[in-house]
Order: structure tokens, then sequence, then C-alpha cells
């Protein structure tokens, strides 16, 4: 009985100390605490993605321009050889999204790598997780590409390891 009440009550300040969520002043909405005390915003790092796995912290690697479509590419975490690389593509607000993107990390042929299609997940951001391969060559890159109205169109951008 003692051990029932003191799982019961082990349990009530568990979710009391849990906040739900909530901001503080320690923390506005949309940013989260680490147990070490660092604030970041969720769009920085972790799953803000909503697909169950951390990508880590968002890097800004540059603009391209692919056709008329201009975006930022960000990178969520490292790319490591033989794993899944996060990348988000941001475009700007009220322009159309283009209906397909495809990226791969590796080389301008993509031989050895696999191309991925970037998925839509708000008005203004595709997500793509493609998978850099093993070994993973110097000088590779991850590569995005478009079908333009005379073909397909694509470029490259530098990536963090």
């Amino acid at each position: 009985m003692i051990t029932k009440a003191l799982l019961l009550f082990a349990s009530a300040l568990l979710f009391a100390a849990c906040g739900e969520g909530k901001p503080t002043p320690d923390h506005a909405a949309g940013s989260h605490v680490h147990a070490d005390g660092t604030v970041h915003h969720d769009d920085d790092h972790g799953d803000a993605h909503g697909d169950g796995h951390a990508h880590g912290e968002r890097t800004t690697l540059g603009a391209v321009t692919l056709g008329e479509h201009s975006m930022q590419v960000f990178q969520l975490g490292k790319v490591e050889p033989g794993k899944e690389a996060d990348f988000d593509l941001d475009f700007a607000a009220g322009k159309a999204l283009p209906p397909a993107v495809r990226g791969w990390i590796g080389d301008e042929s993509g031989r050895g790598s696999l191309r991925v299609r970037f998925e839509k997940e708000s008005a203004t951001r595709l997500h793509g997780r493609p998978e850099a391969p093993a070994p993973l060559a110097d000088g590779s890159a991850l590569w995005l590409e478009i079908d333009g109205a005379a073909g397909p169109v694509k470029k490259s951008i530098g990536f963090r390891r």
C-alpha cells in the first residue's frame, strides 16, 4: 500500500513539473528548453518536423536558384556516410512551390547515390532525406533538380560533414 502511494505521489510530481509544454518566462512559445538549460526555437533542431526522429542543428547552406524557383537551403544535423541526411528548402511566402524537387548527395551524375523527392512540409518549405553514399567521396555535394521548361535543371551546394 505504501509503495502504491509513493508511486502515485511521484507520478503526480512528474506531471506537475512537466508544465505541459506551456511557455514560461524562461522560454517563449515556439521554443523549448534542454536539460542543460539551453533554449532553442522549435525550427532549429530536434523533431520540429514531427516525423519521429531528431534532425540536429539547422545550418544555413545558402541560396540556390533552379529555373524560376529560388530557395534557401538548410542542413539539419550532420551528413554521415551510409546514413540519411536532412535538408530543408525554404521558398519565399506567396510563391508557388515547384511541383517536384529531387535531391541526392554525391557527384553530378548521381551514380552510387539514392535520389529522393523533397516533400511539402508547409506552404513555404520542402523537406528531404537523401542518403549519403558510403564511402562519401571528397567533393560530394547536395544536388537539387527540378523539371524546367527545357528539361531538368540541377545545381549543387556544399554541405557540412
